[in-house]
């Protein structure tokens, strides 16, 4: 690398970690392979919290019924009572055959809306995210 690719990494990672401390942008780690290729396993994603704007093929983040974090796209949505589910499910077929809530991630009905933690950014319709730099917070956290 030459001195100003090295001082433009060093910016950058600056700028992100200025972001996340600021609360302008909420991180999370992808943990498994399960929506690869999109994302890989350690990669960093930025999501916007809530579920407002989640549609169809949306990548969102949810609590599963084990109250574990998911990041899975949106393959269906249904309303129970006026209440929006989101069926999910991760795009790596081999990981993956079946919807979460065939397999027990979510409900049958799929996610409710109070178990979303929020929509992955996209620009474009391009989810992004930063390659390995997740591992630092499953070095830290664990997760």
């Amino acid at each position: 690398m030459t001195k100003k690719s090295d001082v433009a990494v060093v910016v950058l990672v600056l700028v992100i970690y200025l972001a996340i401390l600021t609360g302008l942008v909420n991180p999370a780690t992808v943990d498994g392979v399960s929506m690869y290729p999109i994302f890989q396993n350690g990669s960093l994603v930025f999501y916007d919290p809530g579920h407002s704007n989640i549609q169809l093929y949306s990548v969102i983040i949810y609590r599963s019924l084990q109250n574990t974090p998911i990041i899975h796209r949106v393959i269906g949505i249904r309303r129970v009572d006026s209440i929006p589910y989101y069926i999910t499910q991760g795009i790596d077929k081999i990981t993956n055959p079946l919807p979460d809530n065939v397999v027990g991630f979510e409900s049958r009905e799929g996610a409710p809306a109070n178990t979303v933690i929020g929509v992955v950014i996209s620009v474009g319709g391009i989810q992004i995210s930063i390659p390995y730099l997740g591992y630092i917070s499953m070095l830290f956290y664990g997760i």
